[in-house]
Formats: C-alpha cells, sequence, structure tokens
C-alpha cells in the first residue's frame, strides 16, 4: 500500500468539550489518504473515553505524560507517514468534508512546500471565511508575523511538506505556546510560504483565549500591542496578489 499523502495530528489535553466535533471533521472527509494520530497528554476529563470511542477510524493512539503541545506534536509527527503534514488542536476543525480533496488536488498540481489557506473562524458554530493573506517571506524570517505587526500565520490553515519539516529539525518543544511561530520562521530560511484560495480549516474562538495569546507574547518577548496599523498594509497587499492567488485553488 502506497503512503499516505496526509498526517494529521490532534493533541489533546482535557478537551473533551470538543474533541468529538474535531475528530470526525477529519473522519468523515472524503478524501481518505491521510493517517490520523492523536496524543493525549493524560487528561483528567473524558476526552480519552471519547478518542477511543472513534478508534477504528484513528491510526494511532497514544495517552502518556508529555510536556506541552509542541512535545505532543512532534511525538504525533515521529509516527507520520505522510507526504504531508499538518495538525489540528482539539477545539478546531476541518472546515467541511471536501476540505483534503481540496487540499490534495492543489497540492498534487502545484507541489508546494509550505501553503496557507484562508483565514476561517467559528464561534457559536457559525462559521467565518476571510480574505486569503499573503505573507512576505523576509516579514516571516524576521519575526514580524505577529499582531503587532504583519498578523499571525493561521497555524490550523497552514500545511508544509515532510521534507521541508525535516530539513529545520521539526518542532522546538521548549516552546509551550509559540512554538509555531517558530516552526515558520525557520521555513522561511528555505521556501515561501504559498497563499491558496481554499477554506480548509476553522480555529474556534472562545473566552479566555485573549488571555492566552498574552502568555503567547511573553514567549516571543514582545509587548502585546492595542492598535496594529499595518494590518490595512497586509490587507492591501494581499488584495494585489488575490488575482494570482485566486487560480489557487
Amino acid at each position: 500500500m502506497s503512503e499516505p499523502f496526509f498526517t494529521i495530528v490532534t493533541p489533546v489535553y482535557n478537551g473533551e468539550k470538543y474533541i468529538s466535533k474535531t475528530i470526525e471533521s477529519i473522519i468523515n472527509q472524503t478524501y481518505k489518504n491521510f493517517d490520523y494520530i492523536i496524543i493525549d497528554g493524560l487528561s483528567k476529563d473524558k476526552s480519552l473515553e471519547k478518542i477511543i470511542s472513534y478508534k477504528k477510524y484513528i491510526t494511532k493512539i497514544i495517552s502518556e505524560k508529555d510536556n506541552g503541545m509542541y512535545d505532543a506534536i512532534s511525538k504525533g509527527f515521529s509516527f507520520s507517514k505522510g507526504k504531508y503534514l499538518l495538525w489540528l488542536n482539539s477545539d478546531d476543525i476541518l472546515i467541511d468534508r471536501n476540505a483534503l480533496y481540496r487540499l490534495h488536488k492543489i497540492l498534487n498540481k502545484y507541489s508546494y512546500d509550505w501553503v496557507v489557506g484562508r483565514v476561517s473562524f467559528i464561534k457559536n458554530n457559525k462559521i467565518t471565511k476571510l480574505l486569503p493573506l499573503c505573507y512576505p517571506r523576509f516579514i516571516i524570517r524576521k519575526g514580524l508575523a505577529h499582531n503587532c505587526f504583519w498578523g499571525f500565520i493561521q497555524q490550523e490553515n497552514t500545511i508544509f511538506s515532510r521534507k521541508l519539516y525535516e530539513k529545520v529539525g521539526g518542532l522546538n518543544t521548549n516552546f509551550r505556546m509559540a512554538g509555531d511561530f517558530d516552526l515558520w520562521r525557520r521555513f522561511a530560511k528555505f521556501k515561501k510560504l504559498a497563499t491558496i484560495n481554499i477554506s480548509f480549516a476553522a480555529q474556534r474562538q472562545w473566552e479566555g483565549q485573549f488571555q492566552e495569546l498574552n502568555f503567547y507574547y511573553k514567549e516571543l518577548r514582545k509587548i502585546r500591542c492595542k492598535l496594529n496599523i499595518f494590518y490595512l498594509l497586509r490587507i492591501i497587499y494581499s488584495l494585489i496578489l488575490y488575482p494570482i492567488i485566486f487560480l489557487r485553488k
């Protein structure tokens, strides 16, 4: 049997509220050539019980103590076989049943090493899709892709090749919150992030999320700003490039 095209990893710790929705959004995909790995950090709620109820659809389930989210994700990727890698947190979802189909179609056509889809959020079961946003390579490489300058790269919609992931040495598991930011910076030393005009995944918005963002900034050793005038520049830049992005679907 050929190797899977995708590997999807979900790290979980006390995620019983939404984990079923996350799992179902993945296992109900029309495109099936992927492996799915869930790493549970010895949850104290009913997360593992819910995960096990789907075990026949999941490639691998590990439940053991870890050193945080990025340690769990890194562990999951160590068991992966896919050509392309991504992780989806335990409260986020693939946007519909054809998300992987659309993604496979474009990656099979263009062979990108690193792509990001349209920014999307889910709140109160309503999904909001935004403009496909572009990130110049030097912005990411210089550590300016954060909300006090160009804006964060939405992790749920970011997919990368195994080749690129291994080239940079994988995730830095010393990070507790900002491991994705660090990974993108190291990716940008070798590859450009391609923006594609597809809706793929949605990040769930919930109370307390902004407080968590404070810890994220602390780990980046940056001060969180209250007003960002560069967002408008990012939107204008993305709109200028939209005719090119429109074809990537």
